[in-house]
């Protein structure tokens, strides 16, 4: 019953219009000069205390608002838990520092801990995108031992090289195969704008990378889609502020919309932007030094059609957590990044996985009574 609750709110979600049977209200977490604000979504009857969940939001400027988030919470509510979407205002600004999104959920964690509508034994991470990792650290973190008893995440990656490649190039390995799916430039763009000045050598470069966070802040407060022609003039009036001999550069990021990033450049700057995020920010990628057996039980939800991160990361994600937590993942039909991918066909066996995959999501907060059992680490579902 919470799946099929889950299932039927997430499909009638509307934007802008409140979900009968949700409560929703901005909230203020933590104190003094570290409290930050949130959206807390609940159920508007049923007994207390509920279990907790906590949403972190990706790179992206709508935050908790985001259409994808905001459809995710109240489902989530509709199925009977208490849900908490704390503010990254740093990755509002689409700056990927994951220090301010790791605050964020060791204030949402304490939240909900001390709330006594909340159930005791700990709250399920949700991390969308870039932050599915910063859950996971967050959750392999002994400081909140026995306050996460889940995490679950969405269109997310495990190499930062592997995501750049795509989003240069649209290249992916499936199978022993290199594979094609056209990226969405808003993803190249954000990460450029963040490390392109920081590579060694590009220094005088910063116009560029400050273009380029213009156009994906655009992007984002404009809903326009970043490889359609609609987005061509806006691409031509943040170029305008770059410096005549780096346009060529800024067009590697930005194209005009009938073309893609010249193959050759894309290759060579693939590694070096890898490199200077890592160097920038070490905490965007899992640690090889995770521990082992630390994690709560884990999973992992991609779209096979996300053109801003392959699908085959999540895949690449759930190989590397065998050994440490109870783990599946599921790559679905019906997602694309943020969203449903649009189609109108579904096939039934595509349908039942999508519905195990969340019935085993749900699962995670032990509220519906049906857990997998603890043992060893459950093969993907592709």
């Amino acid at each position: 019953m919470r799946t099929l609750r889950w299932v039927t709110t997430w499909a009638r979600a509307a934007p802008g219009k409140p979900t009968r049977g949700v409560i929703t209200e901005d909230v203020r977490i933590g104190s003094g000069e570290e409290a930050i604000r949130a959206r807390r979504h609940r159920p508007a009857v049923g007994r207390s205390p509920r279990p907790g969940w906590v949403i972190l939001h990706g790179a992206t400027i709508p935050g908790p608002d985001h259409l994808a988030i905001a459809r995710l919470a109240v489902a989530l509510a509709r199925a009977g838990a208490d849900v908490l979407v704390p503010e990254v205002r740093e990755w509002r600004q689409l700056r990927l520092d994951p220090a301010p999104a790791l605050k964020a959920l060791r204030l949402a964690i304490e939240h909900m801990d001390a709330d006594p509508g909340v159930r005791s034994g700990g709250v399920v991470l949700v991390g969308t995108s870039f932050g599915c990792p910063q859950a996971l650290i967050a959750a392999a973190d002994p400081v909140l031992a026995g306050r996460v008893r889940g995490v679950l995440g969405f269109g997310t990656y495990h190499s930062l090289a592997d995501t750049v490649r795509f989003g240069l190039t649209g290249q992916f390995e499936w199978r022993g195969r290199t594979e094609y799916l056209r990226p969405d430039p808003y993803g190249r763009w954000v990460v450029a704008s963040n490390y392109l000045h920081r590579i060694p050598g590009y220094e005088e470069a910063e116009d560029v990378s400050r273009a380029l966070g213009q156009l994906a802040t655009l992007a984002g407060q404009h809903g326009i889609m970043s490889w359609e022609p609609s987005s061509d003039p806006f691409k031509e009036r943040v170029m305008a502020s770059v410096s005549p001999g780096n346009r060529r550069l800024f067009r590697l990021f930005a194209p005009v919309a009938d073309r893609e990033p010249d193959p050759a450049v894309a290759r060579e700057l693939i590694p070096l932007l890898a490199e200077a995020g890592r160097a920038t920010h070490p905490g965007l990628e899992l640690p090889d030094s995770l521990p082992s057996s630390v994690l709560p039980p884990v999973r992992l939800i991609h779209g096979r059609h996300d053109h801003l991160i392959p699908f085959t990361e999540t895949l690449a994600l759930e190989r590397f957590l065998r050994k440490r937590a109870v783990v599946t993942a599921t790559v679905t039909d019906l997602f694309a990044h943020s969203k449903g991918s649009g189609r109108r066909v579904v096939r039934v066996g595509e349908a039942a996985r999508f519905v195990g995959a969340i019935r085993g999501a749900l699962a995670l907060d032990g509220a519906s009574g049906w857990q997998r059992h603890a043992g060893p680490a459950r093969r993907a579902h592709q």
